[in-house]
């Protein structure tokens, strides 16, 4: 069994996944598989992907008939035939850098290592991170992340166990925090440096699409939402509050993409009500103005979709 499952989730990108197959390859860390997961690419992805497993054993390459198709199905997919101790994802327009895997997996004593990425815009590779919040090597809990003290995109390995079964949910696009919690239940280890180069301003990434499928959006950030708030119900820890408002908030922006403004009104007024939050007021004034006009508007955009 080998120690470590990278499991990279893909849809025709074949030339990018080509690169970031090599990134893992080129890795000192060996005690690997890597698991190639397609959701009915239906280009050259298959036939790229047999070429490279001829020459490395260690690739394997599933097709998604088991989940629905979208990023979260496709992920848990590739998590089905995961044998590692250890997992890690790989998006498939990512590329690893060079001694990212033997590092994380060297911290001993910790379920959950993960280090941030730099940020290629583009076709620029920059200095940037592209996780924010963190400025040092640091121990993380589970509040930690409920309260969003770091957002962003981060680099991670994980102990299977953590996962403890449970799968994401396929009928959200992206939203993976919803299962992410999960691996704050034991130890986590943050180290500050880049492990991964993440690629932004890509008109099929998942981030760009988000408005596109708003309805499973809108869904992820309710869940997280309901999770906050049942959080702040057992703990009475009044510093959940602004976390579970801006939740709301955002479940709240894509329900309105979605066209459920029932909805829309009703998570404004459960963000407001449990913290006054000034992106919601403003979303809440802009509530007639056709979802395609405020998409077109970046700063109105950014201005809702802070916390």
């Amino acid at each position: 069994m080998p120690k470590l499952s990278v499991i990279i989730a893909t849809y025709r990108r074949p030339d990018l996944l080509l690169k970031a197959i090599k990134s893992v390859q080129k890795q000192d860390f060996k005690d690997l598989e890597i698991i190639v997961s397609d959701d009915n690419s239906k280009d050259e992805t298959e036939k790229l992907v047999k070429q490279m497993q001829e020459k490395d054993s260690r690739i394997k390459y599933v097709l998604n008939t088991r989940y629905k198709q979208g990023p979260n199905g496709n992920k848990n997919n590739g998590l089905d035939y995961a044998q590692g101790e250890f997992i890690s994802f790989l998006d498939d327009d990512d590329e690893l850098l060079d001694g990212a895997l033997s590092e994380l997996l060297s911290k001993e004593g910790y379920s959950h290592i993960l280090g941030n990425c730099l940020i290629e815009e583009n076709g620029v590779l920059s200095s940037r991170l592209s996780g924010v919040g963190l400025d040092k090597d640091t121990e993380l809990c589970k509040k930690d992340f409920l309260m969003q003290k770091f957002q962003g995109e981060f680099f991670s390995v994980f102990k299977k166990s953590l996962l403890k079964g449970k799968r994401f949910n396929e009928n959200f696009y992206g939203n993976e925090a919803t299962l992410w919690v999960n691996l704050y239940d034991e130890k986590s280890f943050y180290i500050h440096k880049a492990f991964r180069i993440y690629r932004i301003k890509r008109e099929d990434s998942v981030t760009l699409n988000a408005a596109k499928n708003a309805h499973r959006v809108y869904l992820g950030y309710l869940e997280l939402a309901l999770l906050l708030e049942t959080q702040l119900e057992l703990s009475k820890d009044k510093d959940y509050k602004k976390a579970c408002a801006s939740y709301y908030k955002m479940a709240a922006y894509y329900a309105k993409f979605a066209g459920e403004f029932k909805k829309m009104y009703f998570y404004l007024y459960k963000s407001l009500k449990i913290k006054f939050n000034l992106p919601a007021l403003i979303l809440l004034c802009l509530s007639i103005i056709p979802s395609s006009f405020i998409a077109k508007l970046s700063r109105i955009r950014v201005a809702l979709c802070k916390n």
